[in-house]
């Protein structure tokens, strides 16, 4: 049971991500349009990066953090 929740957050959490990512995409797309005053391709598209950027900072800062805790109970023997 508890794979199946892990997956379900998993999935929430991929969503949650896209869904900003695009959102921050269709902003950066109108703020350049204003800026502009024509359509054209540029920085924006970078964001367009942020679910690697947020998985890769995520798992470094697990296994950071996985770290710490196994020096903490090494320390504590």
């Amino acid at each position: 049971m508890k794979k199946g929740k892990n997956r379900a957050a998993a999935a929430v959490e991929l969503a949650a991500v896209l869904l900003e990512t695009a959102a921050a995409f269709a902003w950066g797309q109108r703020a350049a349009l204003i800026e502009r005053g024509y359509t054209a391709r540029g920085g924006e598209y970078l964001l367009l990066l942020i679910p690697f950027i947020y998985y890769a900072g995520k798992r470094t800062l697990l296994d950071w953090i996985a770290e710490l805790r196994e020096l903490w109970r090494e320390k504590e023997k």
